[in-house]
């Protein structure tokens, strides 16, 4: 054997030689592609990978996420900067790993490349890692670590690259926005107004009565339908087949008294106290073993799950009732449904979800392709430790409603227009009546009476920090007044159901002695605004310019 080997050392030479030039020379992407895995993204020509998709996107999105709780500012800014627009938890990490790639090409484009010590700075500076004296806890943090992020598959290495990226976006955000300026004149103006008691009168209209008038003919309906005809869609609706996969029961732990003799009630307080003591350290070991338990409950029934999972993958997503059979789970079909009449055990929130949303959402959410794996959902964690998997039996798109089925939706909606139009019309021309009536010299009130409208209110010294009260006032109360001269009336303010005429008595500025610190506060919170938004406008454009094709899909 060893003398066969030695006739070819010649030729195994020059295939190492080779497949050393071919290393050296080929891309990046195509060295990737060596190591395997399913290609997920091209961005700027380079390929990337699942596994680095799924470290440097989805799993770092959930764990800034998970920081972010806390209220750092900053983490959350650095979220939404890098997935601005998306409409999914999925395509939210998606462009975060977007952006996060195009960030990284720019802290090389810019010289931006945070030390050991800022990172570490950084990271004690976390309210997430602060103990019970508000500051850095090495054992919080170190637990973090420990146990934390393990579940994500992320590593302190992770965490410290996550930290040099948020650092390093907030020194791109002040280099591309070092440029745009703010005006302090007109932060002070503005400061001004935002300063000010403002009391007033507001009289109402009603929609209802407007409503209750308009009866439109069978042929002014049906125009109406034929011109927005399109707005007027059935819900997609789905089939599913499910299962609930619940971890096996845990025992509550119990007081067994007949194992602990009874205190004589003439014994010292000292043997009193020792019995209690040991009474309540009892009753915390089995408290522990029935914690571990369920511990371990969890992860049998997670690894049950998982297991399904690749089963079906395996198995090119068939025998999913016999699969789940096997696991002693109760297999459900659903009837043919849209997402708004889900079966309540579907229409449940998700359970660690940075971006909320119900179980159902997530099974409208499958996209069904060639591959007969991706009719199966991933596993989708509910309440405080149940998982649903479902596989999509059938479809039936939206579709365009028929005159018949859109008819009710249409004359509402019709009426409800007109009725607007004419609540509108009719607030206006009672202004022109009240301002006439308010030169006579006659009071608001009054003058709003005369024109017909008898629901009117008074308000009185009302700052920008006020809460209007929803069913007599205007949402918007103090904007709508902040300008308005006094003695004078605002123009109609027009809400779904009902509209306010605003009259004005009198607006007083309140001069503070802090003002000059508020509005250099001010001026620093807009310049902020300025960068975030030059930020977020260099990266679509970046991202535009990067060409980012997706090569996979579930």
């Amino acid at each position: 054997m060893i003398e066969n080997i030695r006739k070819y050392t010649g030729l195994m030479t020059v295939v190492f030689v080779i497949l050393f030039i071919s290393f050296f020379f080929l891309d990046s992407s195509s060295v990737q592609n060596v190591g395997g895995g399913q290609a997920v993204l091209k961005i700027d020509g380079r390929t990337y990978y699942d596994k680095e998709y799924n470290n440097l996107g989805a799993s770092s999105f959930e764990l800034a996420s998970n920081l972010a709780r806390s209220g750092d500012f900053g983490l959350y800014q650095f979220l939404m900067s890098l997935s601005a627009g998306a409409t999914s938890e999925k395509t939210a990490s998606e462009k975060f790993f977007i952006g996060r790639m195009i960030l990284r090409n720019a802290k090389e484009e810019f010289g931006v490349f945070p030390g050991d010590e800022e990172i570490s700075t950084y990271l004690r500076s976390l309210r997430v890692f602060s103990g019970p004296d508000n500051k850095f806890s090495p054992e919080t943090y170190q637990n973090f670590i420990d146990k934390g992020i393990g579940r994500l598959g992320m590593t302190e290495k992770d965490l410290r690259e996550l930290a040099s990226d948020v650092l390093a976006s907030k020194k791109i955000n002040a280099i591309i926005g070092s440029g745009l300026s703010v005006d302090r004149d007109a932060a002070t103006k503005n400061l001004a107004l935002e300063n000010q008691q403002i009391t007033g009168e507001l009289a109402k209209l009603q929609l209802t009565p407007y409503e209750e008038k308009i009866q439109p003919t069978e042929e002014e309906i049906k125009k109406y339908w034929e011109r927005i005809s399109d707005s007027f869609t059935t819900e997609p609706r789905r089939k599913f087949t499910y299962i609930i996969a619940t971890p096996a029961a845990t025992a509550e732990p119990k007081e067994d008294d007949a194992a602990e003799p009874a205190v004589d009630p003439n014994a010292s307080e000292e043997v009193k106290k020792a019995a209690a003591a040991k009474k309540e350290e009892a009753k915390a070991k089995r408290a522990a073993a029935a914690a571990e338990e369920r511990r371990k409950n969890q992860l049998a029934l997670d690894g049950q799950v998982d297991d399904f999972l690749f089963k079906l993958e395996d198995q090119q997503g068939s025998g999913f009732e016999d699969l789940a059979k096997a696991n002693q789970w109760e297999v459900k079909t659903s009837e043919l449904l849209p997402r708004s009449a889900a079966p309540k055990e579907l229409d449940v929130a998700l359970r660690s979800s940075s971006r909320g949303g119900k179980a159902i959402d997530q099974l409208f959410q499958i996209q069904e392709t060639s591959d007969p794996f991706s009719k199966i959902s991933e596993a989708i964690a509910i309440g405080e430790n149940q998982w649903i998997v479902a596989r999509l039996d059938a479809e039936e798109k939206s579709r365009p409603k028929t005159f018949e089925e859109a008819r009710a939706e249409a004359r509402a909606q019709l009426i409800s227009e007109k009725a607007a139009e004419a609540m509108k019309t009719a607030a206006t021309d009672a202004i022109t009546k009240i301002k006439t009536s308010l030169v006579a010299g006659k009071s608001f009130a009054d003058a709003a009476k005369e024109a017909g409208i008898t629901e009117h209110k008074a308000f009185s010294a009302i700052k920008s920090s006020y809460r209007p009260d929803s069913a007599t006032e205007p949402q918007n109360l103090f904007e709508s007044a902040r300008t308005i001269d006094p003695g004078t009336i605002a123009e109609v303010i027009t809400e779904s159901d009902r509209a306010f005429i605003l009259y004005v008595a009198k607006r007083e500025v309140v001069k503070e002695a802090d003002a000059a610190a508020k509005i250099d506060a001010e001026l620093a919170s807009r310049a902020n605004e300025n960068e975030t938004i030059a930020f977020a406008s260099w990266i679509a454009a970046r991202t535009e310019a990067a060409k980012v094709e997706q090569l996979y899909k579930n």
